[in-house]
């Protein structure tokens, strides 16, 4: 059975070009609804790794889509894009809070702390494509701030020990410079 990464879909606009890109990067991958995500689904698939995408709701929405809570134990690589990021953010106990302005379009990103995720990008100025409304203010316990974009709000964490991995920005996009280079920073380190 082919090793896979499930891209679990939040109703992003972009769910399918992170398939498409996944797929350049000549790796095999499933796009699934959030509301599919069976244990039997995750039990039987050979994943090596899970994306969750982005999405238009707000996880301080009392009825937004939820994550399933097994994911977190698969001991595989997890990223979260935007909406992926904050879900992960708020399961895991940090905080969100909603933005007094929306971040959308082009954004520079500094880096702040070396990462695997953003290995050889530039430590500063780098163009990334932001779409969201909320944003990260307190992290989980033992993440760290990896970049943070021109406005000063939070555009990546991680946790290497239990390989969490978030981007508030998405790198699926053309705007999003170094994005594949994050991509398959993602799959095969």
């Amino acid at each position: 059975m082919l090793e896979t990464i499930l891209i679990i879909d939040y109703g992003s606009q972009y769910t399918q070009l992170i398939a498409r890109r996944i797929r350049e990067c000549e790796v095999f991958c499933l796009v699934k609804p959030y509301n599919k995500i069976s244990n039997n689904l995750l039990k039987n698939l050979n994943l090596s790794g899970i994306i969750l995408s982005g999405g238009p709701n707000s996880v301080l929405n009392r009825k937004s889509p939820k994550l399933n809570s097994n994911i977190l134990n698969l001991n595989i690589p997890i990223l979260g894009i935007c909406y992926g990021l904050q879900l992960l953010c708020h399961k895991l106990g940090g905080k969100i809070r909603q933005a007094k302005t929306r971040e959308y379009g082009h954004a520079l990103i500094k880096i702040r702390k070396k990462s695997i995720l953003l290995k050889g990008l530039k430590k500063q100025n780098n163009q990334v494509w932001m779409s969201h409304g909320d944003h990260v203010t307190g992290l989980p316990n033992s993440f760290e701030v990896t970049s943070i974009s021109n406005n000063n709000v939070i555009s990546s964490f991680e946790n290497k020990k239990v390989n969490i991995f978030g981007l508030q920005f998405h790198p699926e996009v053309y705007h999003t410079l170094g994005g594949i280079k994050i991509l398959k920073n993602y799959l095969y380190k």
